[in-house]
């Protein structure tokens, strides 16, 4: 209802729960009245439950499989603080799990029963912070744990109210998260329901869970899927994971899942290591993409990053940044025209992106003039082609006057970029590569892409081209040190934090500036490479210690290393440790492990393979 009277769509939906109050237990009261302390919380994940000591009894709550969402297109006026007929057939496993776990309450008589609404959102967060396309109006809607949440968010929202942001990054929890141009009504009730039956299932790292999948495909979906894409859901786009066997059954990735290397793993590696020496192609079409055009355009962009706009025909990485000086948005800029430029940024915050980009441009437009924002996210389909034999895949099927020489280093430098053809399909090709090995990506018409798609399998045949996913390039990209948005970058670090300087013009004017170089060096990024268990990598977050034990940072990405043959890290620790050669501890399975910390970007550091000649 809030949504709607705003104009704006959120998946805010209640689930039925269901928790029933018992008499008292002799049992129990007998135990507190000798001295006993008040019996702990039990939690019993098998049995999707909760028992908690009240008033001499018991509450059993439940959060069980095929709990309905209610109020799907708003809350009748009728509705306050009323209850949803029991469904207690629903919740009787739970009920004789309570028995077995606690067999005194089986003679304890049933007290009361309730089955009331309580608020979900598809991954289980509230939406808090700024609405999408408003002013001055913050939401904090979606608790499904409110009490315990309140405190935090009250706290936090006051400091986006005020300052214009919190000390600690609220993107997780911002409801620009799941964008109004694809997320229904349908799609957030089925993925509450979803959510609140998975309260109490063991949640492995490497979880993908398959309730509305697939929702949005690009065309080569069909394609990968029979060549044993395994397929993560970002931003509600399929993206492949990994390649798995061709024969796998449904439950292959399900069953694969383990806080260790799991059964995927070695698929990945394999992945890896062709990208690392000879070719792989990855599907990034889920990538956030925008056309910023206009008498405004170069004035304005030149504000709104930190780093020198690109000359046409060329690419810049760079960051947009908040008021108070922190990464808000990490964006590759390719420069069409004179006041024309294609930005491209992470594929899980199209909405996020959007929505501050076209505030900034509408805030400074007195300032800089027109500018015309374009989300063309959904129009251009992207193929990354990496590796050392990457241009003799392209150069099997480019159409040029000469195409012995299109794209070697002469004609297509790296760091720039230029419309080519491939067979018949027109191609924005970019000399980029996330894995750090020579390669392009292939931004074409999403119509095009399946023809592209067989276009570049039959011509990468013959040089081992093997299909890659996510997994293998997060990888990759660590062995660079290449920062990912989320993990090493985002809104409680500025760029120099993050160890950018290359990326920061400090002779230009630009928003957040200032606040950047007032906040200096808390903690700086680094890359580790790590002595780990023989059967397990990190996944970021894992503590960083000293040998002495003093606590010093945390890893913010982790995985496995093709290059050196042992698990790597990302991660920020305090500045006097971000030193090349510096020895640390990473916390793995609650063991503390050898980590050293690395030069940036340890293979390849001169780049030598991504300017490789042709």
């Amino acid at each position: 209802r809030t949504a709607r009277l705003l104009g704006i769509k959120i998946p805010a939906i209640p689930v039925e729960h269901q928790y029933i109050v018992m008499d008292q237990d002799p049992a129990l009261v007998g135990f507190r009245k000798n001295g006993g302390k008040e019996h702990p919380v039990v939690r019993d994940a098998d049995a999707q439950s909760y028992v908690r000591e009240e008033r001499g009894g018991w509450i059993l709550g439940v959060y069980e499989k095929g709990a309905p969402a209610r109020f799907e297109y708003g809350v009748p006026d009728s509705f306050r603080a009323d209850l949803f007929p029991l469904d207690l057939e629903r919740i009787e496993d739970q009920y004789q799990a309570m028995i077995h776990r606690i067999p005194s309450c089986e003679d304890s008589g049933l007290k009361g029963d309730f089955n009331g609404p309580i608020c979900y959102t598809p991954d289980g967060n509230p939406l808090v912070g700024p609405a999408p396309g408003l002013r001055n109006m913050w939401l904090a809607e979606g608790f499904s744990f409110g009490i315990t949440a309140a405190g935090g968010t009250g706290y936090y929202l006051a400091q986006l109210m005020v300052n214009g942001e919190a000390e600690i990054d609220m993107a997780s929890l911002d409801p620009k998260r799941y964008s109004s141009t694809w997320m229904t009504t349908e799609f957030a009730a089925r993925k509450n329901e979803e959510c609140y039956e998975h309260v109490y299932v063991l949640h492995h790292p490497d979880e993908e869970r398959p309730a509305c999948r697939p929702l949005r495909t690009a065309p080569a979906y069909d394609r990968q899927k029979a060549r044993g894409a395994q397929f993560g859901f970002v931003n509600g786009w399929e993206r492949p994971n990994y390649y798995g066997p061709l024969d796998a059954p449904e439950t292959f990735d399900h069953d694969a899942r383990s806080f260790r290397r799991g059964g995927w793993w070695q698929y990945a590696v394999e992945e890896a290591k062709a990208i690392r020496g000879g070719v792989g192609l990855i599907d990034a079409t889920a990538f956030t993409k925008h056309l910023v055009k206009g008498p405004g355009a170069t004035a304005f962009l030149d504000w709104f990053t930190c780093n020198k706009l690109p000359k046409v025909g060329r690419i810049n990485l760079t960051y947009a940044l908040t008021d108070h000086g922190t990464t808000r948005t990490e964006y590759t800029i390719v420069r069409l025209k004179e006041h024309e430029y294609y930005l491209v940024s992470a594929g899980a915050w199209t909405e996020y992106d959007a929505d501050y980009l076209r505030k900034s441009a509408e805030d400074r437009a007195a300032e800089f003039g027109y500018v015309e924002i374009q989300d063309v996210t959904t129009q251009w389909g992207v193929f990354a082609i990496a590796g050392p034999k990457s241009r003799d895949v392209l150069n099997e099927v480019i159409k040029d006057a000469d195409p012995a020489t299109a794209l070697g280093n002469k004609r297509f430098p790296w760091l720039s970029a230029q419309r080519i053809e491939l067979g018949m399909c027109p191609v924005n090709a970019i000399r980029v590569a996330y894995t750090g090995e020579l390669g392009w990506e292939l931004h074409h018409p999403i119509e095009m892409q399946n023809y592209l798609f067989d276009l570049l399998e039959k011509a990468g045949a013959k040089h081992g081209m093997k299909l890659v996913g996510a997994r293998a390039q997060n990888w990759l990209r660590q062995e660079k040190s290449y920062r990912a948005f989320g993990n090493e970058l985002g809104r409680d670090a500025t760029p120099l934090e993050a160890d950018l300087p290359r990326f920061v013009d400090l002779d230009k004017d630009f928003r957040g500036k200032q606040r950047m170089i007032e906040t200096g060096i808390r903690s700086k990024c680094c890359t580790l490479l790590i002595d780990g268990p023989a059967d397990a990598d990190p996944w970021g977050r894992e503590v960083l210690y000293t040998a002495g034990g003093e606590r010093v940072g945390r890893l913010t990405s982790g995985g496995y290393s093709v290059a050196f043959g042992k698990s790597i890290g990302m991660g920020y620790v305090k500045p006097e440790q971000a030193v090349e050669g510096t020895r640390l501890k990473v916390k793995i399975l609650d063991r503390l492990w050898d980590a050293v910390v690395t030069c940036d970007s340890p293979y390849d550091p001169a780049n030598a393979a991504i300017r490789k000649e042709g």
